[in-house]
């Protein structure tokens, strides 16, 4: 099974916007206090969601594999990213290393489910790089000294999403996603108590908060759990290719940057593999979310 081009068109649009957003929320918050409030209301919010609309919530294996993929997508991912923002990495740069995460992700994937890579996939993921380095031509600065805890943000994202794949498949997506941002925010809490600053503004705060919420950490969130499960991990992280493009255009009116001809440049390397990465139902790294077994007992 494939991701379908509009639902992957909508994914990448909501992942885009939440990097304006988060650098509205973080210019009036401390990064890691505007986290925890922001999973926080996320989880009691998909909570909800899914008593609703009576969601069937994971219970024994399959609440910790939920457990142990939401710390990995969602705690060390943002504590990764912002501690290494924290310490000096410039932003274009955690842009940069994140969004290489499909390279990563497929190798692991085919590793881990011993399938092979095959060539259209291989061009993908090199379009893909490509998409990421022509969207921040020129705004690249040094790493500094924080950078290892960008790629700890980075590899959390790859290692969540195959742990995602091999066995949190069959797991409700808003039973999911409540229980992942809930377990996340004692960890993300633990690290706002390290922060000395308080908020500034707290209009654009819970503007910003809210958005982050509803359509990034609920949205987003959610989404990835099905996309995952119906595309595998390599095909989604695919999206992320075309992230920074999408993104440098939505900051345009909402933060006055004005897209460069790289910009231009990275959408169409980026369309062209996220077609490649998600649109190929030869793809057996795709395949595997759908039609790999089952072992040990885990569904």
């Amino acid at each position: 099974m494939r991701i379908k081009p509009g639902f992957a068109a909508v994914t990448v649009l909501v992942w885009a916007s939440g990097y304006p957003m988060g650098a509205l929320a973080v210019a009036v918050a401390p990064p890691f206090l505007m986290t925890t409030i922001r999973f926080a209301l996320a989880a009691v919010l998909m909570g909800l969601v899914a008593l609703v609309t009576g969601a069937r919530w994971p219970r024994g294996r399959a609440l910790a594999h939920t457990c142990v993929a939401g710390l990995l997508v969602q705690a060390v991912q943002f504590s990764g990213v912002y501690l290494g923002l924290r310490l000096g990495v410039p932003a274009s740069v955690t842009a940069l290393v994140i969004s290489c995460t499909p390279v990563l992700t497929a190798v692991v994937a085919a590793r881990v489910f011993r399938v092979r890579i095959g060539p259209r996939q291989v061009l993908g993921l090199v379009l893909g790089v490509a998409a990421v380095v022509a969207a921040l031509w020129g705004r690249l600065g040094s790493f500094g000294s924080g950078a290892v805890f960008t790629v700890v943000g980075m590899l959390g994202f790859v290692a969540g999403g195959v742990y995602q794949q091999r066995f949190v498949r069959d797991t409700d997506f808003r039973t999911g996603n409540a229980v992942q941002h809930a377990v996340s925010v004692p960890v993300v809490g633990v690290l706002a108590l390290t922060e000395s600053s308080g908020v500034t503004d707290w209009r654009q705060f819970w503007a910003a908060v809210a958005f982050l919420v509803l359509v990034n950490s609920m949205g987003g969130a959610s989404l990835f759990l099905v996309g995952v499960r119906t595309g595998g991990a390599a095909a989604m992280t695919a999206l992320s290719s075309v992230v920074p493009s999408v993104t440098a255009l939505i900051a345009w009116p909402l933060l006055g940057q004005a897209p460069t001809a790289g910009v231009v440049a990275g959408l169409v390397l980026g369309f062209a593999a996220c077609w490649l990465g998600t649109a190929t139902p030869s793809s057996s790294v795709a395949r595997t979310a759908v039609v790999e077994p089952a072992r040990d007992g885990y569904r």
